[in-house]
């Protein structure tokens, strides 16, 4: 499946879901089987030359394109990656290079609600310059060849909360107010940041996205909010909701992070958004294996099978990410494959050739 015919069926995922459109199935793999690499990118030096280095980011992306074969509905996503709510760095929250993320709220900045805080992107900050800056590089870079990514810029009730910390679940309680015109203050901050992404990004015509591998003609986002885990529904209504309705009015469709269990509770006011596309759902860990701490997932277990009724009965589409291949057709026939959008992830070229085959044959409708 050419570019093209690929870029055709995002177009079609992004669509209200319909009886007999097939299931979407990104697979990814080496590209070859014999374990050499065309593109041998050598480790960084150093946290800094990792996270911050734009000529090393566009070796990884060219090592990436080289080194990796995307089968069916995969495309080559380079993220542009500073951490998970960088929004909350460059409003003042401290922030430390780790080796597998980048942490921010070690010392929250507000330590009061009066007054309340300004809450505006430092564009002098050495991260917004990084965000710039690599995002142009690598749109420069890839000729056509791979999407960029628009950065994971958060959650903005996690971002307040990394502004914060602990105290903010408090908050909700007693500076109610405060908090809420805080959240407005965040959104309206996100808004200018993701608008000036998508400026640099449109013009390379490789289409937008996020940190979830999922190609659109437009601008969207992935939604979420972490510490939703935390609140009660009724605390989830008042103060989530609206932030997350603004956003994804402005951003005009969107994918919502589902973090696990502690979630669901609130899941049919998220069905409810108008704007909110799908639904992406992260499982509990089934195992914890290896020194890196990998975590391996099970997606067939019956919370999860019944959370994908549950969306897909409301009309709205399904993403899972890092699905195990033996998963895969367990998933669609326990569900179904309309509107079903499952990223795997597998050893071989040879295996990612068979499970594209299988599914060519059983799931896809082009």
């Amino acid at each position: 499946m050419d570019l093209l015919q690929k870029r055709a069926r995002y177009r079609r995922f992004w669509q209200p879901l319909l009886k007999g459109e097939g299931g979407y199935l990104s697979v990814v793999s080496p590209i070859s089987d014999n374990g050499v690499l065309p593109y041998l990118l050598e480790p960084p030096v150093s946290l800094e030359e990792q996270w911050l280095s734009v000529d090393y980011a566009v070796k990884r992306a060219e090592a990436d394109d080289s080194n990796l074969y995307y089968g069916l509905d995969a495309i080559h996503v380079e993220r542009v990656h500073f951490g998970p709510g960088v929004q909350a760095a460059m409003l003042g929250a401290p922030y430390t290079l780790k080796e597998n993320t980048v942490w921010f709220n070690m010392d929250p900045p507000i330590k009061c609600w009066d007054p309340i805080p300004v809450l505006m992107t430092d564009r002098e900050h050495e991260l917004y310059k990084a965000i710039i800056t690599h995002t142009r590089a690598l749109c420069d870079a890839s000729k056509g060849r791979y999407a960029v990514a628009v950065t994971d810029i958060g959650g903005q009730m996690d971002v307040l909360y990394m502004l914060r910390g602990s105290e903010l679940l408090e908050d909700l309680i007693d500076y109610p107010n405060e908090v809420s015109t805080a959240l407005e203050k965040l959104d309206n901050d996100f808004i200018d940041l993701f608008t000036t992404l998508c400026d640099i990004i449109g013009p390379t015509d490789c289409g937008y996205t996020g940190w979830m591998p999922v190609i659109s003609d437009v601008p969207w986002y992935p939604l979420q909010c972490d510490i939703s885990v935390m609140i009660s529904p009724e605390m989830f209504e008042c103060f989530v909701l609206p932030s997350l309705d603004r956003i994804s009015s402005v951003t005009g469709q969107s994918i919502y992070h589902l973090d696990g269990p502690g979630q669901i509770r609130h899941l049919d006011m998220l069905l409810s958004l108008k704007y909110i596309h799908a639904i992406q759902w992260v499982p509990l860990p089934a195992a914890i294996v290896g020194s890196q701490g990998l975590v391996n997932r099970s997606f067939i277990d019956k919370m999860s099978l019944d959370i994908y009724n549950r969306v897909l009965a409301a009309g709205k589409k399904l993403v899972l990410l890092g699905v195990e291949p033996s998963q895969v057709p367990v998933i669609f026939s326990e569900v179904g494959c309309d509107g079903v959008f499952i990223q795997a992830n597998c050893k071989t070229r040879r295996d990612a050739d068979e499970l594209v085959a299988y599914a060519q044959k059983n799931w896809i409708r082009c």
